[in-house]
C-alpha cells in the first residue's frame, strides 16, 4: 500500500521523505497524542537519527475542527501553548521539546476534495477492485465520490489512507509505500522493536543492534 500524502504547509524543520521514515499523525486537540506519542516520538527521533530514520510530524484534524488548526499547531511549536482537550489534561503549556519536522494535513471540503485523483486513490484501496466487472467498477467509483462529498470539512491525509484516529504511526519508505503502522499507544518496547527491524532491512545501523 502507498501512503497518500497531502500536505497544506511545513510549519517546523525540512519536510523531506528519506529511506526510511516515521510520520507520526497527531491533533493538537488529542490529549493521548502528548501524553504517549510526543514523547515517544521525540525519543526515537534523537536515538536513530543517525541510523536513517527521519521522523516526521503530521497535525491533521477529523473533529474538532475549532481546536484542531494550522494556528493551533503553531502556537504548539512556537510557543508551547496547547488548546482544548488536551489544556484541561495537562495545563497551559506543553513540557517537552518537539524537536523534528512538522506539517499540516490539507484542510478541504468534501465538494472540493471529491476529485477524479482522489476518488481513485480510494478504490485502488479496495481488495479485488481492479478484477471486478467495468459496470461494477463504475458503481463503487460513485459510491466513493459520494462518500467524500458527505463531508463538510475534512482532512485530506487522514480520510484518504483510513486512517482511525490519533495518534497514528505510519512507517514508510522514500516512495510512501508502507512498511508496517500502529494506532494508539503501544508499548515502546514493541515501536522500538519494529523500528530496528526495519532500520536492519536499511542496513543503516551497527550489527550488534542487527542480531
Amino acid at each position: 500500500m502507498v501512503i497518500q500524502l497531502k500536505i497544506d504547509r511545513v510549519l517546523q524543520g525540512s519536510f523531506d521523505l528519506k529511506a526510511l521514515n516515521l510520520l507520526f499523525v497527531f491533533q493538537v486537540n488529542c490529549p493521548g497524542c502528548f501524553i504517549y506519542g510526543f514523547p515517544l516520538v521525540n525519543k526515537l527521533h534523537w536515538k536513530y537519527r543517525q541510523s536513517g530514520l527521519n521522523v516526521l510530524g503530521i497535525s491533521t484534524a477529523f473533529e474538532d475542527f475549532e481546536y484542531n488548526t494550522a494556528a493551533n499547531t503553531e502556537l504548539l511549536l512556537t510557543e508551547m501553548k496547547l488548546v482544548g482537550a488536551t489544556r484541561q489534561a495537562l495545563g497551559e503549556f506543553y513540557s517537552q521539546a518537539i524537536d523534528f519536522p512538522v506539517a499540516v494535513d490539507q484542510l478541504t471540503t468534501g465538494t472540493l476534495f471529491a476529485t477524479l485523483e482522489n476518488t481513485e486513490a480510494l478504490t485502488e484501496t479496495i481488495p479485488g477492485f481492479d478484477h471486478l466487472p467495468k459496470s461494477e467498477q463504475a458503481i463503487l467509483r460513485q459510491k466513493v465520490n459520494a462518500y467524500l462529498q458527505r463531508y463538510a470539512k475534512t482532512s485530506a491525509t487522514f480520510t484518504l489512507n483510513h486512517l482511525l484516529g490519533t495518534p497514528t504511526f505510519l512507517l514508510v519508505d522514500q516512495n510512501l509505500q508502507l512498511l508496517d503502522g500502529w494506532f494508539g499507544h503501544t508499548p515502546e518496547a514493541a515501536v522500538i522493536e519494529r523500528i530496528e527491524k526495519h532500520l536492519c532491512t536499511f542496513k543503516r545501523v551497527t550489527q550488534e543492534l542487527c542480531k
